[in-house]
């Protein structure tokens, strides 16, 4: 039953991203119609579509047309255009990896001139 919850989610996601352009409120029904799916079987959101809702009014987020998403203090602040609400998430991983991938890269060339 979950896996089949899962599946229907995903399909769900999908229309709503390729019908926002058209009926951005059918897209919203449809998002709005995964959450409560994910809510009645006790699921995640799939992660790749976990940061395209608006946490307060549920509405599906598309960059560029109802959600704005910046970059500020270490965090993607995405503001959704409909309610208002800001919703933060910290990058502070991607700045790890990129500061260790520079760190490794020079210590490499050095280690190459001598």
């Amino acid at each position: 039953m979950i896996k089949i919850a899962l599946e229907r989610m995903e399909i769900l996601l999908h229309l709503a991203n390729g019908e926002f352009a058209l009926h951005p409120e059918r897209s919203h029904r449809y998002a709005e119609m995964a959450l409560k799916i994910a809510t009645k079987y006790n699921l995640k959101i799939p992660s790749s579509w976990r940061g395209r809702f608006c946490r307060n009014c549920h509405k599906f987020l598309k960059p560029g047309s109802n959600c704005q998403i910046r970059l500020y203090d270490s965090m993607v602040h995405t503001k959704c255009l409909e309610c208002g609400e800001i919703m933060r998430k910290p990058y502070i991983e991607e700045k790890k990896a990129k500061r260790r991938n520079k760190i490794e890269s020079s210590t490499f060339q050095e280690g190459t001139d001598a």
